[in-house]
């Protein structure tokens, strides 16, 4: 039984808060082209970057696409395993030249994106294909509705707030500013502090804190072996 093949594709889409261009320049440069070959696939619609490739290497991009900043969405692929496909699609074919230009290739796959059936939507257009389709509500006759003025109540018949009773507060007194209204407060014991003459303050800038702990970097996955379609 033939191994499931995955599709790794992008509808334009990136993430939350990151800039379209520097994903662009991001994306170019793990691919080794230039952003300008790069924009259709920013031009919205499904775009397929990688096709017919195993669960783990369409992880694999998804994982490198995702931290540049682009949406990702794997899809299962409709056709054979890996090696049949690939024997089906071209019997004779040949080794590649391991001295091919990495960057021509790329430049080459990217060129060959179809993009003629991708045009743009007149300015105020809804992109949104197959919208919910909303259903007005009815609405009964509002004619003897009006506005309240201005500071009214507009709640009908609110909760009743019934006043607490105070007792006689005929001998309290307002105590004099600044003085300490808390009675038997309770005594703060100064702490002894030992001779701190050889303690001088860092310079500006100085890292104050001994032996810091190495910070640990996130791990970046090995993306050398990765190509568009």
């Amino acid at each position: 039984m033939s191994n499931p093949l995955f599709n790794v594709v992008f509808f334009g889409i990136i993430q939350p808060g990151k800039d379209k261009q520097t994903v662009q320049q991001n994306m170019a440069k793990m691919f080794k082209t230039e952003p300008a070959k790069l924009a259709p696939y920013f031009a919205g619609g499904r775009k397929v970057i990688k096709s017919n490739i195993d669960e783990l290497m369409a992880e694999k991009y998804r994982v490198a696409l995702e931290k540049i900043g682009l949406v990702i969405k794997i899809e299962a692929a409709e056709g054979k395993s890996a090696a049949t496909k690939a024997a089906t699609a071209n019997p004779k074919a040949t080794p590649a030249d391991p001295n091919a230009s990495i960057a021509q290739k790329i430049a080459q796959q990217v060129t060959k994106a179809d993009t003629g059936d991708i045009t743009m939507a007149e300015v105020g257009a809804d992109v949104i294909e197959h919208p919910v389709e909303v259903v007005p509500q009815e609405i009964g006759d509002i004619s003897d509705i009006d506005m309240a003025e201005v500071g009214a109540d507009v709640l009908e018949h609110p909760t009743e707030v019934v006043a607490q009773e105070i007792g006689d507060i005929s001998d309290i007194s307002m105590a004099e500013v600044g003085a300490d209204v808390l009675e038997n407060p309770p005594e703060v014991v100064a702490q002894e502090i030992d001779d701190i003459s050889s303690i001088s303050m860092a310079e500006p800038g100085a890292d104050i804190i001994e032996n810091p702990k190495e910070k640990k970097k996130a791990p970046i996955p090995d993306i050398s072996d990765l190509s568009l379609k």
